[in-house]
């Protein structure tokens, strides 16, 4: 249904969409694009909030909303959303990921 335009009609979806796991992945990669090699992704989810017909561009963002020592553990708690061309939602995502300590 994804690629096939009349079928996805057929579920009501707009059109040909892409695969959601996809998106999700573009949540992961940018995450830990903004992470480094030296982090660790510790927990990364994500909800899914409309399609995306072929053709809609994605703008994703993020934001740290904690830092907190936990285990002698820095972590980082992060926001993420993507947002189509249209400003419509396309996907939330949260995520936790640990980072060398400055000291």
């Amino acid at each position: 249904m994804h690629w096939e335009e009349e079928f996805a009609h057929e579920v009501g979806a707009p059109g040909a969409y892409d695969y959601g796991p996809e998106r999700a992945s573009w949540l992961t990669h940018h995450m830990t694009n903004w992470m480094g090699d030296d982090g660790i992704l510790r927990n990364a989810t994500c909800k899914i909030r409309r399609h995306n017909p072929a053709g809609d561009i994605l703008f994703i963002k993020g934001k740290v909303t904690a830092k907190y020592v936990e285990d002698g553990k820095h972590l980082i708690a992060i926001e993420q959303e993507a947002r189509q061309q249209d400003d419509e939602l396309s996907i939330l995502g949260t995520g936790i990921v640990e980072l060398p300590s400055k000291s």
